[in-house]
């Protein structure tokens, strides 16, 4: 792996993460509404200190089932059998381990969203011999519709977890096509002695005033595209073997695409504490100038529940944290509410 192919697979896990990316998770509190109607958050002093409880026990729940996960499908000694059997195990116990409703059910949305738009970025373009996509069109050059319901992003995850026999007759033949036209733009350029204007596309060129220079980009595109251990969770959901979680989803998506797990656990923990912050801002309300003094207060706190959450066992899940969870349950009598938990 490159170093560019290293950046390009930091960047896939950041946009998952990002706060634009739609699966909703802005529009949960994981039950920190309550506390404000509860008039125990009230200031940013109080937002802080809530952050740090919540970092306490997040190795322990989201972020070790996020690690668990992410361990579970980076490891190229398992077979997808062996995965299939650990993931179905782990999304059980994070299941009854979720006593809030509201959050599992949130959690099982997300989920589906994160798949449905994992699938549709890995199938809505072919991909080239050269490693990167095409431009989207079959072989009659009509360009496909990406698929949108969540059944269809369950369909063919048997195999690479991402087109049926159907749509790989039809990549191969896009490949073919790619390739052909790639041979003739070479056999152009070998004629003319003019670079072909797809061998310039991945050139950067460098102006001095000693000359100029001409440098190749390393291809930075392998492993942006084929999600096969979310496609096999996903294929696990759909045939009612798990129900179906954010964390155990942003893992195995981790392991398919992020250079590192804890890296990938640490941006992860940023978009949990992300959200916490905007619902803050809003709830309490709190300023934005205050919130995000709290958020990168909480960095050293975020790095060290990672590392912890990296050492952890399935059996060491579900440390309590029972205010917490009392405080979600009681978020669905709230009279009022901006969240959906």
């Amino acid at each position: 792996m490159n170093a560019n192919e290293t950046e390009a697979r930091r960047l896939a896990m950041l946009q998952v993460c990002d706060s634009v990316f739609p699966v909703g998770a802005f529009a949960l509190s994981n039950g920190m509404e309550t506390f404000v109607q509860r008039d125990m958050l009230r200031r940013g002093d109080d937002f802080e200190e809530y952050v740090k409880n919540y970092l306490d026990i997040a190795p322990y729940k989201e972020i070790g089932q996020m690690v668990l996960a992410g361990k579970y499908a980076s490891d190229s000694r398992m077979r997808r059998a062996g995965l299939a059997k650990h993931l179905i195990e782990l999304d059980e116990l994070a299941s009854a381990l979720q006593s809030a409703r509201e959050i599992r059910e949130g959690s099982e949305r997300m989920c589906s969203r994160l798949v449905t738009l994992a699938t549709q970025m890995d199938a809505g373009q072919a991909q080239t011999s050269d490693g990167h996509r095409s431009d989207g069109q079959s072989s009659d050059g009509q360009r496909g519709n990406p698929q949108s319901d969540f059944a269809a992003a369950m369909h063919g995850s048997a195999g690479n977890g991402i087109t049926d026999a159907t749509d790989s007759s039809a990549n191969a033949n896009a490949t073919s096509i790619a390739k052909a036209s790639t041979a003739s733009s070479t056999a152009e350029s070998d004629k003319s002695g003019i670079p072909h204007a797809d061998d310039r596309e991945h050139d950067v060129i460098a102006v001095h005033a000693q000359g100029t220079e001409r440098h190749r980009l390393q291809d930075a595109a392998d492993g942006l595209y084929g999600s096969p251990a979310l496609a096999l969770y996903a294929e696990l959901i759909s045939t009612g073997q798990c129900r179906g979680l954010h964390p155990i989803a942003m893992g195995v998506y981790a392991a398919d695409h992020a250079p590192d797990i804890r890296d990938a656990a640490i941006m992860y923990g940023y978009s949990l504490l992300s959200a916490l912050t905007m619902c803050a801002a809003k709830a309490i309300p709190l300023s934005q100038y205050a919130g995000q003094v709290a958020l990168h207060n909480s960095f050293p706190r975020l790095v060290r529940a990672v590392d912890i959450a990296m050492t952890l066992r399935p059996e060491d899940l579900g440390i309590s944290g029972a205010f917490i969870d009392i405080a979600a349950m009681q978020h669905e009598t709230l009279y009022s509410r901006l969240y959906m938990s």
